[in-house]
C-alpha cells in the first residue's frame, strides 16, 4: 500500500521529468532528442509550450524547419529528407510541425513531402550560422473532413476556434 508519505515525492519526482530546462533556463517541454546517421535532432512543436520550448532550444541547432500551411496553421506527418552534397541522405524522418537539427557544416538540400506534394529547398550551415528554413502548402479550409451519420462537414465547424498564446 502506498501512503501519503511517499506519493508526495513520487509526484514531484514525476513533475521535475515532465519539465524539462531549455538553454535559456525557462521551463519548456522540450521532445526527446533523436539520433540518425551521426545527425542530432528534435522534431515535434505540438502545442504553445513545446512549439515555444522548440523556438527557444533552437539557436543550439544549425537548423531549424518549419512546416506550415499558407494561412499559418502548423501541419505534421511531414516526411523530411536532408540530403548532403555528395547526393547522400543524412536524416530521413517523418517531423512534426518543427524540425531541428545539428548538421556537419555544408550545403544541404532539404526535402519535405506532405499531402502528397514535395518542397525542395537548399540550405548552408556552419561555424557561427544558424539557419532557418519554412515549408508551406496551399490551405483548403474544410479540406480535412469528418464523416459520421451520414453527415460530412469540416474540422472547424466540429470545433471552435480559440486564441493561441505567443511564445514569450
Amino acid at each position: 500500500m502506498i501512503t501519503k508519505h511517499y506519493v508526495t515525492p513520487m509526484l514531484i519526482a514525476l513533475g521535475m521529468l515532465q519539465a524539462t530546462p531549455t538553454q535559456g533556463g525557462e521551463v519548456g517541454y522540450l521532445p526527446p532528442t533523436q539520433t540518425q546517421n551521426g545527425i542530432t535532432y528534435v522534431t515535434g512543436g505540438f502545442g504553445v509550450d513545446e512549439s515555444c520550448a522548440m523556438k527557444e532550444a533552437a539557436g543550439n541547432y544549425d537548423l531549424m524547419l518549419t512546416f506550415a500551411e499558407r494561412d499559418g496553421s502548423y501541419v505534421a506527418e511531414v516526411n523530411v529528407q536532408i540530403i548532403d552534397r555528395s547526393g547522400q541522405p543524412v536524416l530521413d524522418t517523418v517531423s512534426g510541425p518543427l524540425l531541428l537539427a545539428s548538421l556537419p557544416a555544408g550545403e544541404y538540400r532539404v526535402r519535405a513531402d506532405y499531402d502528397g506534394m514535395s518542397r525542395w529547398q537548399t540550405v548552408r550551415v556552419g561555424g557561427e550560422r544558424h539557419s532557418r528554413l519554412a515549408f508551406t502548402w496551399p490551405s483548403e479550409i474544410g479540406r480535412e473532413r469528418v464523416i459520421g451519420g451520414g453527415a460530412e462537414f469540416s474540422a472547424f465547424e466540429a470545433s471552435e476556434i480559440t486564441p493561441v498564446k505567443a511564445c514569450r
